[in-house]
């Protein structure tokens, strides 16, 4: 009798542990969540923004140098 009421409050002993580690875990990823997941969506939408600028730059770039071609091609025929 002595031996089965050791092994049912080692049972009931991890059992708690293992339901406050759920309740751990479950309070961990709703701050993943809330928290985390918002900073990294806010730092990507920046980083959009910013490879939206760099690419118009690259084209501004890209024409100008078209352009510079294109003047070169007219000057050399004209004269």
């Amino acid at each position: 009798m002595e031996t089965w009421s050791k092994e049912r409050l080692d049972t009931e002993k991890r059992l708690t542990q293992v339901e406050l580690d759920t309740k751990i875990i479950r309070g961990d990823i709703t701050q993943i969540k809330n928290n985390h997941l918002k900073h990294i969506e806010k730092s990507m939408d920046n980083m959009d923004r910013k490879i939206e600028k760099l690419d118009t730059r690259v084209w501004a770039i890209l024409f100008g140098i078209v352009m510079l071609a294109i003047s070169n091609v007219v000057a050399t025929l004209l004269g």
